[in-house]
């Protein structure tokens, strides 16, 4: 638990009112969500439905049909009318905590580390608190809110796009939790990723026999993957990259039969990542690696696994982005920016013209996807006030039009 005798920064609201949030934080990052631990993450699932019924939200389990995860949790407040603010955050972790020092605070830096204690236990953390804050001073509200958790968003949330997608269609405003940058910019668009499964089958032989038709697998995917780092255009924001490899016998003296590929790759446009797909489609097909004998090339498949659309780039930032961006130099003393990102997000398959959105509203969190995961406490305080003065003014009706 909290050492309370030791110094705290001072948040820009009571003490008391905002240790709780951090209570429940060390409570969360304490269990072990990575996301193929589907008891794990359904665990914490459960306990945000707790604080999300306590706040006056009717809660929901959706099994995912398609996927092995745990179960989403949807919770829904209504309101005085039908226009929805909706949340999108995640349960899931990459790492699994540690049996000791999972949750750290250094009161020298004023920051906390754990796994997932930004992205994206944090986050939700911080944002339940905004909305208890919210909720006491509003009881009677004008907009319906929706809160959306998954529990597989760091591979994909695959078997919850087109529940997105609804959630998206019926929401006005949609806030994601992912993390602020480090550098406290929030997150205003997104590249888009697809991953792909590439397999290569050739044909197996002994190394050493002449006479024997042979196709090597292995020497197709080395030249398919050598022409891939051209496709590269880092000023662009296009990114293609190998995550693995793999395939073969484990033998020196048999020829590699069978590669398998797993490729990442990340665009900031539907177009650009059509271009992509056909580049490597073509590269693909059009191999120099066939058998000396026979004159056969190996067959290849390729396989679509995940396919997250962009959030879209925005030539104009909608009017609330930018009071947002104010409303954080006013608490913080120091200006953030809106910022693209490279990374997908669930937030992406919620994306629809004329839908305002704005990610990275969560704490500012550097070193994501480790143990170390850090998070700057200040920021904990300081972005849930924001949310919270931010929902205040979305009560005026003040930002539907740019």
């Amino acid at each position: 638990m909290l050492d309370l005798a030791l110094p705290l920064v001072t948040p820009p609201f009571p003490v008391a009112e905002t240790l709780s949030g951090l209570d429940f934080l060390e409570e969360l990052v304490g269990m072990d969500s990575q996301t193929k631990n589907v008891e794990g993450v359904n665990r914490v699932q459960r306990k945000i439905a707790l604080k999300l019924k306590e706040l006056g939200f009717v809660c929901s389990f959706i099994p995912n049909l398609e996927s092995e995860t745990g179960d989403l949790l949807y919770a829904v407040k209504p309101g005085e009318t039908s226009e929805q603010i909706s949340f999108i955050g995640h349960a899931d972790t990459v790492c699994s905590p540690d049996q000791d020092f999972y949750f750290k605070i250094h009161y020298a830096s004023q920051t906390l580390t754990g796994p997932g204690i930004g992205d994206d236990k944090g986050s939700i953390v911080m944002a339940l608190e905004s909305l208890r804050s919210f909720f006491a001073a509003h009881p009677t509200h004008h907009h319906t809110y929706a809160f959306v958790c998954s529990p597989c968003e760091e591979t994909g949330s695959i078997g919850f796009h087109s529940f997105f997608k609804e959630v998206g269609e019926k929401s006005k405003i949609v806030f994601g939790l992912e993390p602020a940058l480090f550098n406290g910019s929030l997150i205003s668009s997104r590249n888009g990723n697809r991953w792909y499964n590439i397999n290569i089958k050739g044909k197996a032989s002994h190394a050493g026999r002449f006479g024997e038709p042979f196709i090597n697998a292995a020497h197709h995917a080395c030249e398919f993957i050598s022409k891939l780092h051209p496709l590269n255009d880092i000023d662009n924001k296009i990114k293609v990259n190998v995550g693995t490899m793999r395939g073969g016998m484990d033998r020196y003296n048999v020829i590699c039969d069978i590669m398998e590929i797993k490729l990442d790759t990340r665009f900031p446009s539907l177009e650009a990542r059509d271009e992509i797909d056909q580049a490597i489609r073509s590269l693909i097909d059009n191999s120099s690696v066939e058998c000396f004998y026979t004159k056969e090339q190996c067959q290849t498949a390729i396989e679509i696994v995940d396919d997250c659309p962009p959030l879209p780039l925005q030539p104009d930032h909608h009017l609330l982005l930018l009071k947002y961006v104010d409303v954080i130099e006013e608490i913080e003393g120091e200006r953030c920016d809106l910022e693209h990102s490279g990374g997908a997000a669930d937030i992406n398959y919620f994306a629809r013209p004329g839908l305002i959105y704005l990610d990275g509203v969560g704490p500012k969190t550097k070193g994501m996807h480790t143990k170390n995961e850090e998070m700057c406490l200040k920021s904990f305080y300081s972005r849930q006030y924001a949310l919270t003065k931010m929902l205040t003014l979305l009560e005026k009706g003040d930002f539907y039009d740019n």
